[in-house]
Parts: C-alpha cells; sequence; structure tokens
C-alpha cells in the first residue's frame, strides 16, 4: 500500500499537467461544437492529424526518461544536464521535419477526403498548429527532466496557468474583435494554441535559469554528441514509433471515419476526446511507476523495480473500474455537454459507452508499456503495438465497419469495436514480455 502512495504522489501532479494540456483540446472541442457540426469537424481532424505527428516525435524524447532517471536513482546528477542538452538538439530536428510535414496540407486532405466546405478551414487550422511544433517539442524536453528526477509539480503549475488562458484566448481568435481581429472560427484555436506553447516554452526557460534546484543537473546546451544522440535515438526510436501506432491506430479511425460523413465524424469526435481525457490517468500513473523503476534500476535494485511495477498496476486497474462506471452512468450528460446537434449526440452516447468498455484494456497496455520502458525495453513492444493496434484495431474496425454496420452515421460503432480487439491483443502481448522479463532477471543497467 506504501508503494502505491508513492506511485500516486508521484503520478498525481503528472496527471493533473496532462489533464491540463488536453484540458485545450477539450475546450477547443466544446467551443467549436458550441457553433457548428462543421467547426467541431475540423478541430477533430485538424487535431488528430497534429496529435499523430507531434506525439511521435515526442515520443523520441521520452526516450530521455530512462536515461535520465537512471542517473537520478544512481545519484549521477552532473550527467542528467548532458542528456538534456543532446534532447534538445533531437528536439530541434524532429521540429525541423514536423512543420513542413503539416504545413504541406494536400497529403492529409487527401487521406481524410473531408468535405469540400472543410477543405480551406482545415488547411489553415494545420499550417498555423505547425508553427507551435518547435516550442512545444522543446517544453517536453523539459517536462522529461521534471518527471524523471521527480519534479513534475514544475510543468504542473505552468501547465494550469496557461489552461485558464485558454478559453479567453479562443473568444478573441474565434470570434474576433471588431476592427482588430477578423473572427476565425474553429482556426482561432489553432492562433490560441501557438501563442500559449511559445508562452510556456519562455516560462519553462526562464524556470531552469533562476531555480537553484536545476544547478546540480549543469542542463547547458552544448554541441551534438553522437554517442548520446544515438543512445537517446536508440531509446527513443522505438517508443516514438510505439507512441505513433497506439496514436495512429486512434487517428485512423477519425480519418476514416470522416469519410462517412459530417455527423458520424462530430459523434466519434466526442467519444474520442473522452476517451483520451479518462486515459490521461493510467498514462499518468503508468509513467510515474515506469520512473521509479528505473530509478531502482539505475541504483541497482531490481527487485525493487518490480515491486513498484505490481504497486502501480493495482492501482491503475483499480481506477479505471471507478471511472469505467461513472462514464457509463453520465454517458447521456456527456453527450448532451460536449454536442448541441440533437443527432451527434445520439449517435455520441453510443460511442461512449464503447469507450467506456475499451477504458479497462486501455489502462492495462499502458501500465505494461511503460514497465518494459523502465528497463529500456523499446523495440519489441513497438512490434505488439503495430501488430495489434493497426492490425486488429484499425483493420479489423474497418472490417466490422463495412461488414456489420451500414455506410452513415452508425458505422463508428465498428471502428470502435476494432479498437476493443487490437488494445486485447496488445495487452496480451506486452503482458508476455513483461512476463519474460520477470522470469528472467539480469543485472541492472550500468551507465
Amino acid at each position: 500500500m506504501t508503494r502505491a502512495r508513492d506511485v500516486f504522489a508521484l503520478g498525481w501532479p503528472i496527471l493533473v499537467g496532462q489533464i491540463a494540456v488536453l484540458g485545450n483540446g477539450v475546450i477547443d472541442t466544446i467551443m467549436a461544437g458550441q457553433r457548428s457540426a462543421e467547426d467541431l469537424a475540423v478541430i477533430g481532424l485538424g487535431a488528430a492529424i497534429y496529435i499523430s505527428v507531434f506525439v511521435a516525435f515526442r515520443g523520441v524524447l521520452m526516450g530521455l526518461t530512462p536515461i535520465a532517471a537512471g542517473h537520478f536513482g544512481a545519484g549521477r546528477l552532473s550527467e542528467i544536464g548532458d542528456d538534456v542538452g543532446q534532447a534538445a538538439w533531437v528536439a530541434l530536428i524532429l521540429a525541423a521535419i514536423g512543420i513542413p510535414l503539416l504545413w504541406w496540407s494536400d497529403p492529409w486532405l487527401g487521406l481524410t477526403q473531408p468535405d469540400p466546405s472543410l477543405h480551406t478551414p482545415l488547411t489553415q487550422y494545420l499550417q498555423i498548429i505547425a508553427l507551435a511544433m518547435p516550442s512545444t517539442l522543446l517544453y517536453s524536453v523539459f517536462f522529461t527532466l521534471n518527471s524523471a528526477t521527480s519534479r513534475p509539480a514544475v510543468t504542473m503549475t505552468i501547465n494550469l496557468v496557461m489552461l485558464t488562458v485558454k478559453w479567453p484566448l479562443n473568444l478573441v481568435f474565434m470570434d474576433g474583435i471588431d476592427g482588430l481581429i477578423d473572427p476565425m472560427g474553429a482556426v482561432g484555436c489553432a492562433v490560441s494554441t501557438a501563442v500559449l506553447s511559445w508562452i510556456s516554452l519562455a516560462v519553462a526557460l526562464l524556470v531552469l535559469l533562476i531555480d537553484r534546484r536545476y544547478r546540480d543537473f549543469h542542463v547547458r546546451l552544448r554541441q551534438p554528441v553522437f554517442g548520446k544522440i544515438s543512445e537517446l535515438l536508440r531509446i527513443g526510436f522505438p517508443i516514438g514509433a510505439g507512441y505513433l501506432i497506439e496514436v495512429t491506430s486512434f487517428t485512423l479511425m477519425a480519418l476514416l471515419i470522416g469519410r462517412f460523413g459530417t455527423i458520424a465524424s462530430a459523434s466519434h469526435q466526442v467519444a474520442a476526446n473522452l476517451a483520451t481525457l479518462i486515459f490521461m490517468m493510467p498514462l499518468a500513473l503508468s509513467n510515474a511507476t515506469s520512473i521509479l523503476a528505473a530509478q531502482s534500476i539505475g541504483a541497482g535494485d531490481e527487485a525493487k523495480a518490480r515491486a513498484w511495477i505490481w504497486a502501480g498496476m493495482r492501482l491503475v486497474m483499480g481506477i479505471a473500474a471507478v471511472v469505467v462506471i461513472v462514464l457509463l452512468t453520465l454517458q447521456d450528460s456527456l453527450a448532451q455537454l460536449y454536442a448541441e446537434d440533437p443527432l451527434v449526440q445520439q449517435f455520441a452516447r453510443v460511442l461512449i459507452a464503447y469507450a467506456a468498455i475499451c477504458h479497462m484494456l486501455d489502462a492495462l497496455q499502458c501500465l505494461l508499456y511503460s514497465s518494459l520502458r523502465a528497463w529500456r525495453i523499446t523495440f519489441t513492444p513497438m512490434l505488439v503495438y503495430g501488430i495489434s493496434l493497426w492490425g486488429f484495431g484499425v483493420g479489423g474496425g474497418w472490417w466490422f465497419a463495412h461488414t456489420l454496420f451500414a455506410p452513415g452515421p452508425s458505422a463508428p460503432e465498428g471502428f470502435w469495436m476494432g479498437n476493443f480487439l487490437g488494445l486485447l491483443a496488445a495487452c496480451i502481448g506486452l503482458g508476455l514480455l513483461l512476463r519474460r522479463r520477470f522470469l528472467n532477471p539480469v543485472v541492472a543497467i550500468k551507465a
């Protein structure tokens, strides 16, 4: 029980910080849904595309987590700063790739095939949100540093402050100001997001400079060091690819569902946004579990690392069960909160029930995946993700949608059935990998 409390103590600031970031998307979705189904569809498609790119790149930077946590657990504090500096170089390189990837919207429009009326606002949304890529990736390095060294409250505070500004800033850009700013609708959400991302990075850099607690880490941006960058990429690239598979399995649902019309896309966006919101709890607690385990591995105590894993699993799955009950109880109220359109509400209610059922499996696979990362096992889990979430999840969902449901607003149900199947396969595969790791102990990783 004590270990579970320790996991929660580290995990809750990570959770609150992540919810604050996700809250920006929730605000965008609610404000767009209160204006029109078209605005809601632009937010759904635009955010899905951006998140697919950003999360994959952020996952690469997550390779810093077991490295920095291992240094922290072993007391090698000065080495943390070197790795943080190298991670910053990687973030800048990834941003240089990400900006043109989002700016050129034609491939995305060809893939999603939205209604012609959405082409212009969706293109504008992607081009503006692309400008946030450098700041969000560099801020992710700062977030990883604080999480790996058990200081997540710092980024939590910054994220909460930025969240309080999101709604009024959205109003400014979505509705405009007479004589100063033209109304932008859903595109205004992208503008406010980009502005807040650069402000967050500026605050993070200021904290690094003035907070004495960071001095022992000797954070500095030196010239690129091939050895450190290659180690970061060796661990981080499979993490990024795994996150890309996980997110794109969800994103592909949104993109493919977009072909069935605005109502189908909007109702799916409601359930997808809720599923993402409730996923923040297992994600935060799983990250906390992985960090504590990695710190123990860095200190040479693998038995303690395993104890952290079991404590985290009990905590994550217990909370997930409570969340499922709450979702099933409030599904009608939640559908009404997210959308004004009665038809969107009707189909969203059903999809919220699917999201609740899938949450238990989603929480378990997240904990298993994060646990393996503590031992820097990242490549094989990536393969499991690809087969499970793309093959069974997206592939199965496409088959269910076209076989069991007529093309139209009810088609998203088929994709959520496939999502359940993919998550189940991922839990089985990742569980077998962790079991093999526990049955074959090795000497703890040495830097």
